[in-house]
């Protein structure tokens, strides 16, 4: 159900990013990354999220050891990544927006805290080692605007971004692990 609802989420961020979308080939800066920006176009599933601390110690602190997320490139250059943390937030129970709003403060902390979302458009280096992220809207409103570069490599049906982040008062590597998710047949 999860699953369905983030697909959903994501068809209805690129329909709007339809409307607005840039130029065609956008996604793709310069000749050689075009081989890697094609593998990249569809839909992936999260496998896996582990954060390394500069000592090596890997550490699971925000998005627990399973969690859930789809990451979309679409091929005119839009990009969507959500992603929900291992426990799953079970607060607010809401089906509904109002519902949700009207839910008392701790429980929508709590869901938010097990959420993570964000759109824009998304570029490949020439040499197809690195993607960027060109942040258009975030639940963390701080990230609107950012520029969040991933260095890539694709194996297979699998995708794996390394980004670097200082957090917790230390600089850590985190590693995302994603697989092809296959077109649906509807």
């Amino acid at each position: 159900m999860r699953l369905g609802i983030m697909i959903l989420v994501c068809h209805m961020t690129f329909a709007f990013g339809q409307a607005h979308s840039p130029a065609a080939g956008a996604h793709q800066e310069k000749a050689g990354g075009d081989v890697v920006a094609d593998q990249l176009v569809g839909v992936w599933r999260l496998v896996s999220v582990e954060t390394t601390r500069s000592n090596g110690e890997v550490i699971y602190p925000f998005y627990g050891k399973h969690p859930e997320g789809l990451l979309v490139y679409d091929r005119s250059g839009w990009m969507s990544v959500q992603m929900v943390s291992d426990p799953q937030p079970s607060v607010p129970r809401s089906d509904s927006r109002q519902g949700f709003i009207a839910a008392p403060p701790a429980e929508k902390m709590t869901a938010v805290d097990g959420y993570y979302a964000y759109y824009g458009t998304w570029t490949v280096n020439g040499a197809g080692s690195a993607v960027t992220h060109h942040i258009h809207q975030s639940l963390y409103p701080g990230e609107r605007g950012e520029d969040a570069v991933r260095q890539l490599s694709i194996d297979g049906h699998r995708l794996t971004l390394l980004a670097k982040a200082h957090e917790m008062g230390e600089d850590h590597q985190r590693r995302l692990v994603w697989e092809r998710v296959p077109p649906s047949s509807h």
